[in-house]
């Protein structure tokens, strides 16, 4: 005989730990926030262990809470899978994802046939973004770039950025002894436009000032300024997930060494008006482990 919990209990808490809210999860299976927290509490009575730490802007999963919640997940996953192929439903497949240009052709793109290894029954369907979403309400998940001081409850942050000035191979390295300053000033400058004014802030962190002699590039994402570095030469700063691939592959070069710290991170989120498929989930999982064992 099986000792286990009652399936409304782990539905409970593997709604709640995905949205980290119980009034969320509530929301998703349809009941009061307070029936969500009474179940949360009867399945940690029944395991003896707390699953959450209550906050007061939210909740934050416990040490026995992240370990448990992979395999509530995937439990419920195959129940579901199973009463959809003895009702006869069809089985949801797909993954739809939005992310922003550069980072679907850059990482993405070098990475997903890891993901496809893995889950070979899923199709993957990118929609790629430049600044504004217009899809994002047709995506399962969507990845996006934010200040960490912007982080809410159901953003996953994607590992931690840094900013890296990148050149061509065959650009005259940065000497340890030379101004930085009127080193990068007398090259020319590519400016990726966005939210986020990237130059700016690695010559802050650098401690560089920019007075630039040439007049410089500007272009509206990070795989364009790649390209543009790689065939016309120049420089920009560009984030580590989208520099360091091209640089290890020897067609671009990080002159100044290994960049600057940012606070600005990279994240995924479900989309709140959507249902998850266990794709969704399983993308997801995959996401957030490799980016944070990359």
């Amino acid at each position: 005989m099986r000792v286990l919990p009652h399936l409304i209990y782990l539905q409970a808490f593997e709604a709640a730990a995905r949205h980290l809210s119980f009034s969320r999860a509530a929301e998703e299976l349809n009941c009061t926030q307070s029936a969500i927290s009474q179940r949360v509490r009867a399945l940690e009575q029944h395991l003896g262990r707390p699953l959450f730490h209550r906050l007061r802007n939210g909740l934050e999963l416990s040490e026995v809470g992240q370990a448990y919640r992979p395999g509530v997940a995937e439990a419920l996953d195959v129940l579901e899978a199973a009463t959809q192929g003895l009702t006869g439903a069809r089985v949801q497949r797909t993954v739809t994802v939005s992310a922003p240009i550069s980072f679907a052709s850059i990482w993405l793109a070098r990475n997903l046939h890891d993901f496809q290894a893995r889950h070979p029954e899923i199709e993957v369907r990118l929609n790629s973004t430049i600044w504004t979403d217009p899809n994002v309400d047709l995506a399962d998940l969507s990845i996006a770039m934010v200040d960490k001081v912007q982080l809410t409850p159901d953003m996953t942050p994607l590992g931690r950025e840094r900013m890296v000035l990148v050149a061509r191979p065959d650009e005259t390295p940065h000497a340890a002894g030379d101004d930085l300053s009127d080193w990068v000033n007398a090259r020319r400058l590519v400016y990726i436009q966005g939210k986020h004014q990237l130059w700016e802030r690695w010559a802050k962190a650098m401690g560089a000032r920019l007075t630039p002699k040439l007049a410089p590039v500007k272009v509206d994402n990070t795989a364009t300024a790649l390209e543009v570095i790689a065939g016309s030469g120049g420089l920009t700063v560009a984030f580590s997930s989208h520099a360091d691939p091209v640089v290890a592959s020897g067609r671009l070069s990080a002159p100044a060494g290994n960049g600057a710290d940012t606070s600005l991170v990279h994240v995924v989120t479900f989309n709140p008006q959507r249902p998850v498929s266990p794709s969704a989930r399983k993308f997801h999982a995959w996401l957030t482990g490799a980016l944070h064992t990359a």
